[in-house]
């Protein structure tokens, strides 16, 4: 009883013993490690010079969250989470001007590569000499100085297959240098058989996850507990809501009928055929394009999510839109994003990649024709692309387009549990109304509607 009163400090030897397995071990004794950096007296990593800039600003909230990982002048190892807008980069950000030693920042894009470069060079005095980026093609200048920070991402660093000389060599470096924090962005993907290797690759003294949904749907999310640390913080989506931290959200489900010979299809058709038909439901497209009229009418900004690529490429053809998907280049997706951003378009098309990570603030609705399953994660990071306070409205519409007496109902319902726990309330539209008496709407004609099948 005295013996486990008291804190226990020992120490291994990594090249013998597999300290994963020692933290797993000790969670399921029930006795979970706490993993703790005493930055203050480490003078092995050289520490860097780098401050919030004089105008950032700290919220009360993302304080409370920064001070759960700080105490007694250590810095603890663990996970935040904060909703999609509420500032989880600022939050990683004042953690490395606080520990002031080497940090290497882990996302899962090279899109968001760059917007952490660009938010560590706005909210801090970095030299921007001083922070590079490692990503496919655009490493090139890391080969002049050693960096403090190197933003890149998980894919970079789990790559085992054959590199590029000058690729190895400087992952060679990131593995061979020891870092006083590294900082993992999306961190619920982590427990991925494929991202889980980056722990054991990188030698840090601590490290800090961030992530708005700490979910998985395939039970591993327990993982994080050992891999990165427990649970330090994690703030309500409605009390941000109500205090104006983020903008008010409609949620709807609006159901969509299958017209007869589409339905005859379903029914005889194979899994995959049948989530082809649901995207490609004329009666969904045709209220999808209305939606997109009546909100562009009135200035607003709108996303429309599809994770099945064909129905993304067809909708946005035939109403003339942009559109972003896996297989687009990664000049291209920038230029796309930032021309989103520029206010050249109203509405952008885009696939499972924009569900992290892509910082579009201007968007203030969002229409998902098509969604992977019942993962609620993705649910909750859809809504959160549109959550960021808006200058002219505090309202956000996010729409979820489901097609009547199918499996995407099933799936729907799993998808917002996440959502409705945090206190959303989704309102179901069963009937919408008057559809048909909208003129130049597209699919107006049988024929019409055969070719899109």
């Amino acid at each position: 009883k005295n013996l486990f009163s008291k804190h226990l400090i020992f120490s291994t030897n990594p090249n013998i013993c597999k300290i994963e397995d020692i933290k797993k071990r000790s969670m399921e004794l029930d006795c979970p490690l706490l993993e703790e950096y005493d930055f203050l007296n480490d003078f092995f990593i050289p520490s860097i010079k780098i401050d919030l800039n004089p105008t950032t600003t700290i919220r009360r909230y993302q304080e409370k969250a920064i001070s759960k990982m700080f105490n007694r002048g250590r810095a603890r190892s663990g996970v935040i989470v904060l909703p999609c807008g509420a500032g989880k980069t600022i939050v990683g950000i004042t953690s490395v001007t606080m520990i002031k030693k080497t940090a290497l920042i882990v996302c899962n894009s090279t899109v968001s590569v760059e917007q952490w470069r660009r938010q560590f060079i706005k909210w801090s005095n970095i030299n921007p000499k001083k922070i590079k980026s490692f990503i496919a093609g655009q490493y090139s200048n890391l080969e002049n100085g050693t960096s403090d920070i190197i933003v890149t991402t998980y894919s970079m660093i789990s790559f085992g297959g054959q590199r590029a000389k000058l690729s190895a060599s400087l992952l060679n470096e990131i593995k061979s240098r020891e870092w006083g924090i590294v900082i993992l962005d999306e961190v619920h993907i982590v427990p991925a058989n494929v991202f889980r290797k980056v722990l054991g690759i990188i030698r840090t003294h601590c490290k800090l996850g961030l992530t708005a949904t700490l979910l998985r749907e395939d039970r591993k999310v327990g993982d994080i507990g050992f891999l990165i640390g427990p649970k330090l913080y994690e703030a309500n989506w409605l009390d941000l809501e109500q205090i104006g931290f983020l903008a008010m959200a409609c949620c709807a489900e609006i159901c969509c009928s299958m017209p007869p010979d589409f339905f005859e299809h379903y029914l005889c058709e194979s899994n995959s055929t049948r989530q082809i038909l649901c995207a490609l439901n004329p009666n969904k497209a045709r209220i999808c394009d209305f939606l997109i009229r009546y909100h562009e009418s009135r200035g607003d900004r709108i996303l429309v999510f599809s994770d099945n690529v064909f129905a993304l490429r067809s909708y946005a053809t035939k109403m003339l839109k942009a559109f972003i998907y896996g297989a687009t280049g990664s000049l291209e997706r920038i230029r796309i994003l930032k021309n989103f951003q520029k206010h050249e378009g109203q509405t952008l098309f885009i696939s499972r990649i924009g569900d992290t990570s892509i910082d579009l603030p201007e968007a203030n609705v969002i229409l998902q024709i098509s969604s992977h399953y019942g993962s609620r994660r993705q649910e909750a990071q859809r809504l959160g692309r549109i959550l960021r306070p808006k200058s002219k409205s505090r309202k956000a519409f996010f729409y979820s387009l489901v097609t009547s007496n199918t499996e995407e109902m099933f799936y729907a319902n799993k998808r917002q549990q996440f959502l409705v726990g945090q206190g959303y309330d989704f309102k179901t539209i069963l009937n919408f109304s008057g559809i048909n008496k909208i003129p130049n709407l597209i699919f107006e004609t049988e024929k019409e509607k055969k070719n899109f099948y």
